[in-house]
Parts: structure tokens; C-alpha cells; sequence
């Protein structure tokens, strides 16, 4: 009976990752549309649009903070604590 448990939380936690991935993957997708899109607007002249461009791409980067940065409840569901985290050091 334990080792269904186990199981089943196992299995919830690859598919919790795969999903994770999935998004990450998508949000990587995203953001090369956009480099792809202003290099092609600089490279035309357009340099106005390609700024356009990076505020829209700057947008949604910043309102992804779970994939750019894992937020708290993420970290508990995968059974991590501020400590486990890697450092991050100031970009200051």
C-alpha cells in the first residue's frame, strides 16, 4: 500500500516536471520569436519597431517570474527551501 503511495507521488512529480518543462520549452520558443523578429528589424532599418519589439519581449519575461525565477509555492511543491536554492548573486 505504501509503495503505491510512493508511486503515485512519484509519478505526480515526473508529471508536474514534464509539464514544467513543457512551459519552459514553450516560454524559450517565445522569446527566440522575439530575438528573431528584432534582429530582423534592426538588420531592415526598423529600429523603432525593433524597440517596440524588446519592450514586448521584456514584458513577458517579466510577467513569467515562474519560469524566469521559480516562485515560493513552486519550490514547495517541489520540496525545496530557500537554502536549496543555487545563489544568485546581485546584477547590480
Amino acid at each position: 500500500m505504501a509503495e503505491n503511495l510512493r508511486a503515485q507521488d512519484n509519478q505526480e512529480q515526473i508529471d508536474r516536471l514534464i509539464r514544467e518543462i513543457e512551459e519552459a520549452e514553450l516560454f524559450a520558443q517565445r522569446l527566440r520569436t522575439y530575438i528573431v523578429a528584432i534582429r530582423d528589424d534592426v538588420a531592415g532599418g526598423h529600429t523603432g519597431r525593433a524597440l517596440s519589439i524588446c519592450n514586448q519581449a521584456l514584458t513577458e519575461i517579466d510577467s513569467a517570474t515562474d519560469v524566469v525565477a521559480p516562485s515560493p509555492q513552486r519550490n514547495e511543491h517541489a520540496g525545496l527551501d530557500v537554502e536549496d536554492e543555487p545563489h544568485r548573486g546581485n546584477a547590480d
